[in-house]
């Protein structure tokens, strides 16, 4: 490699990681890691969540699967709304690795106690009587 290459590729690396970084610290988000249920105790996962997006990463869930992804009250009742856009679902692979990516209307911090992954055994999302948690945390 001649010298002109090699610096070309430093400034493309150096601007690349400048870009990437502002736009990490520009997203105003949190990540949480997801703690497993006792019905999945071997799965776990991460959830980044901003202003405007929610992002998640799920691995040992149950393969070929369908999940949903809430926003979660317990108290004084327990509620809870999709989080993004309905059907608010993804489909775990043939390993139980699964991702989920959905613009959000408004933040949910300050609103919302936690987010909630949700398997539906029937693989009909909108199956909200047989719903089994799988990950959880706080917001």
């Amino acid at each position: 490699m001649n010298s002109k290459m090699i610096f070309q590729t430093a400034i493309i690396g150096v601007l690349s990681i400048f870009i990437i970084s502002v736009t990490w610290a520009s997203a105003d988000g949190r990540t949480r890691v997801l703690e497993s249920t006792a019905k999945h105790p071997d799965a776990s996962g991460t959830a980044f969540i901003g202003q405007e997006h929610v992002s998640i990463q799920a691995r040992g869930l149950k393969p070929d699967s369908v999940y949903t992804v809430w926003f979660v009250n317990m108290k004084p009742n327990k509620h809870e709304t999709g989080a993004g856009t309905a059907p608010y679902m993804f489909r775990t692979d043939k390993w139980g690795d699964g991702n989920y990516t959905a613009h959000l209307n408004e933040a949910p911090f300050g609103k919302w106690a936690m987010i909630m992954v949700v398997l539906h055994p029937t693989g009909d999302p909108k199956d909200m009587k047989n719903m089994v948690g799988a990950l959880k945390a706080p917001l």
